[in-house]
């Protein structure tokens, strides 16, 4: 958005339209807004199309549009239908830009977002709600194509509209913000980003208030900030302000605490408090089977989570826990099993999840056999019939391999250098790949780095390595029996300062220099 929105400062709409400069991140995708160009029209252009002015214009001397009136004289009407045609368009095209985002189409979503700037600015002016829409729109489109110093102008540039014709508290703020902090964190700035998202939020507080939910979003976002940075007390604290907001006012036994419960337990789960997550797993159990009783389908998830989560043991430098086994979840699985095959209610679907959700876990809990035998049996339930869609099925949840464990390498190479201690430099992304065997059992064997760039951070590698090897996945199958997959690709992305890359040692001096110098 924010290129798009700096060329419109210095370019007619003809010329916004040919840039390319376009991208959003899929978060910001729930943060949209259908533009209603004539709902919010800009005054000015009402009032001068009623007073005979024809033309929008770029004026070069005061950098912006203005409406300059038609040389005929008070001959010359606008039809009323040019303008109805347009509105039309210009909705027909962001309905077309919604539906690519939603597609992830993003090159589709980002032509159509240049033309909705374009046709929004003929229609409303520059100075509009809806051209800082249409703009942040195409900053959305740039980031999700990763274009993010493009995405970064032009959400800066909607923020600076919408500071002109409102103020800096205007909620019209909140989504280029959000669009902007996204941005910010992919360039390697999550300083700047933490500011962009504190800002949103204070946005939000001032219009809607302390504990309003509009605000779980931008929250949900700081959070995974927190995360990426290693700062886990502080994402704790927004994930237990983001359950405070999404309790509020309900009985703790009621039907209705079940969403806020969940989301609670998931992000426990990122932030590796893994007794805790049991406990609000139990919590959701307990009011799910007050409501629905002991064998409703709703049952299945929660168990199924709760089973996984004995998975996990939390660092000792967190919360203390009671010892724990990985078996002690299986009895939650087979009981979610069990209802799934019982259940006359339950879907062929509902029967093969909870098979690959039983056989997931016995291979992470290191137990391989067992994995096989209820993946053997789960690809057997998918081939009865020879049903294609249960065999596509098969196709794509068994003869293929699947991450269950995911890994998080370091993000930033260097990344405990003190900014205080010199003026950060901007950061520059790096890549580092890997291939591996995916063994019968899902685990990473015969790993081998293949190159790292910028060459001079080579040795970074054996830290992504380490972490790498601690993949684990739901290994691939044929005719029944789990395989080896080879040549897996690995490529991890990483921040780095410029400064980080050693430089080169100095050429030696030819002899023929030294000679002449004695």
């Amino acid at each position: 958005m924010f290129p798009i929105a700096l060329a419109l400062l210095g370019c007619n709409a003809i010329a916004l339209a040919q840039t390319t400069e376009v991208e959003v991140p899929v978060s910001e995708e729930e943060a949209l807004e259908e533009i209603s160009p004539d709902e919010s029209a800009d005054e000015d252009v009402t009032q001068a199309e009623d007073d005979g002015l024809s033309e929008l214009v770029f004026d070069e001397q005061t950098q912006s549009y203005r409406l300059v009136e038609d040389k005929e004289g008070d001959d010359w009407v606008e039809q009323p239908s040019d303008r109805e045609n347009q509105a039309d368009e210009l909705q027909r095209l962001f309905g077309l830009y919604r539906e690519a985002l939603t597609n992830r189409d993003f090159l589709e979503a980002d032509t159509l977002a240049k033309r909705v700037v374009e046709l929004s600015i003929q229609l409303n002016g520059l100075d509009s709600h809806d051209s800082a829409k249409a703009i942040t729109n195409l900053g959305i489109a740039q980031h999700n194509n990763k274009e993010y110093e493009a995405a970064l102008r032009n959400f800066m540039a909607s923020i600076d509209i919408v500071e002109r014709i409102d103020d800096n508290l205007s909620p019209a703020l909140i989504n280029p913000l959000q669009g902007l902090a996204a941005s910010q964190s992919a360039t390697g700035r999550p300083d700047l980003a933490r500011i962009s998202y504190q800002r949103a939020i204070h946005v939000s507080h001032v219009n809607s208030g302390p504990h309003n939910r509009d605000q779980v979003d931008i929250l949900e976002s700081m959070a995974e900030l927190h995360i990426s940075q290693g700062s886990w007390d502080e994402a704790t604290e927004v994930q237990e302000h983001i359950y405070s907001i999404q309790s509020r006012k309900l009985d703790p036994k009621s039907i209705d605490i079940i969403p806020a419960l969940m989301k609670k337990a998931r992000w426990q789960h990122r932030l590796q408090r893994y007794h805790r997550e049991r406990i609000t797993w139990r919590q959701v159990v307990s009011v799910m089977e007050g409501h629905h009783g002991k064998d409703s389908l709703e049952l299945i998830p929660p168990l199924t989570e709760l089973g996984k989560s004995y998975l996990f043991v939390s660092p000792a430098e967190f919360d203390y826990q009671p010892e724990v086994s990985a078996s002690s979840g299986e009895s939650y699985l087979r009981r979610a099993l069990r209802i799934a095959e019982e259940h006359p209610d339950a879907t062929w679907e509902t029967v093969e999840n909870s098979l690959l959700s039983l056989g997931d876990y016995y291979v992470l809990a290191g137990r391989p056999n067992r994995a096989a035998k209820t993946y053997e049996e789960t690809w057997e339930f998918l081939t009865e019939g020879s049903d294609p869609v249960r065999l596509q099925a098969r196709a794509d949840h068994l003869e293929k391999p699947k991450v269950l464990q995911r890994v998080f390498p370091p993000k930033y190479y260097n990344s405990e250098r003190s900014e205080a201690d010199q003026a950060p430099d901007s950061f520059e992304q790096g890549t580092s790949s890997f291939m591996f065997i995916i063994s019968p059992s899902g685990r990473v064997s015969n790993l081998r780095h293949i190159e790292t760039q910028p060459v001079g951070l080579s040795e970074f590698s054996t830290v992504i390595g380490r972490s790498v090897r601690r993949m684990i996945y739901r290994p691939r199958m044929e005719n029944a029996v789990t395989v080896a997959t080879p040549e897996t690709i690995y490529t991890h992305e990483f921040f780095y300062r410029p400064a980080d890359v050693p430089k080169p040692p100095p050429e030696p001096e030819s002899v023929t220099e030294a000679s002449t110098e004695e």
